[in-house]
């Protein structure tokens, strides 16, 4: 367990002091950096929707913070090491790998939720389409999206 670092927060000041959804979230399970890394993403980035009373994300924003830390904290991305590139290069090459982990982990997170809840399975491969990269990516993410849907439709006929 680590320490909340939201406690120290002066959360009296902020207007979304009610309904945060970091308030909900156990900070206390994960790494002051993770932490650290959340509490600070710019506000910009999340948006509340008072008639849906729900919190939405710029997930492509969050990549680019993502990516934004690895810059500031001058970061090395390990298992990405290619000793024939320059220290820029290298640099671009980890940048490129953080956003295609960051698919990656959407798509493991789609795959797994497949099944046992298709709707954020779903949820998953909608922002994979979003990030998406090229045609092709786009249109895995889409037929993805169907497969899930008609395995759902399946279950439910049970």
């Amino acid at each position: 367990m680590y320490k909340n670092l939201l406690e120290f927060r002066p959360c009296y000041n902020c207007n979304s002091r009610d309904i945060c959804f970091l308030r909900r979230i156990p900070m206390n399970h994960y790494s002051e950096y993770v932490q650290d890394f959340v509490i600070n993403i710019p506000q910009s980035i999340f948006r509340y929707q008072k008639n849906a009373k729900q919190w939405y994300a710029n997930y492509q924003a969050i990549q680019e913070q993502l990516v934004q830390y690895y810059d500031i904290n001058d970061c090395g991305l390990s298992g990405n090491e290619k000793n024939y590139l320059t220290t820029e290069e290298q640099k671009i090459s980890d940048r490129q790998r953080i956003k295609e982990l960051f698919k990656q982990f959407l798509d493991a997170a789609a795959k797994s939720t497949e099944d046992t809840n298709p709707e954020i399975s779903i949820l998953f491969d909608e922002i994979g389409l979003v990030l998406a990269s090229d045609y092709l990516e786009a249109v895995s993410k889409i037929f993805s999206m169907f497969k899930t849907l008609e395995k759902a439709k399946c279950n439910f006929r049970r």
